[in-house]
């Protein structure tokens, strides 16, 4: 059965730890950007919140700023059980906003020195697709 929520679901947390790409699409984008980190960078603080350390991400950072553009967030492993075998993924929909200094930035910051900002990621909705 395809789990669908409004936040973190369990098998998207279970997923997570698992350093696999994930991409980040910014929708509203024109073209969409496109953008990639590692699931083992992101860092969760609640149900529908979690951070990504940012070296780059200018384009998607520019998307936001200029449109509020809503983000798209695919995360998948090989290594969990989905809907047909092995292999789960998800994608997250969100908004977010980039941070250059406070909590969040001093947090990642210890644990991601080359970081340039951190991109905190707000979700309207989590959706299995396989």
């Amino acid at each position: 059965m395809l789990e669908k929520s409004t936040t973190l679901t369990k098998g998207l947390l279970e997923i997570m730890p698992d350093p696999q790409p994930v991409t980040i699409v910014s929708v509203e984008g024109n073209p969409a950007h496109v953008v990639n980190t590692w699931s083992d960078y992101v860092q969760v603080i609640d149900d529908q919140t979690f951070l990504i350390p940012a070296a780059g991400m200018r384009s998607i950072e520019a998307d936001i700023q200029k449109k509020s553009s809503p983000l798209t967030i695919a995360f998948g492993s090989k290594k969990f059980a989905g809907t047909e075998g092995m292999g789960r993924g998800y994608h997250v929909h969100a908004t977010g906003k980039f941070l250059a200094s406070g909590e969040y930035f001093d947090q990642m910051k210890a644990n991601f020195p080359w970081l340039r900002k951190v991109l905190v990621v707000h979700v309207t909705d989590v959706e299995q697709k396989i």
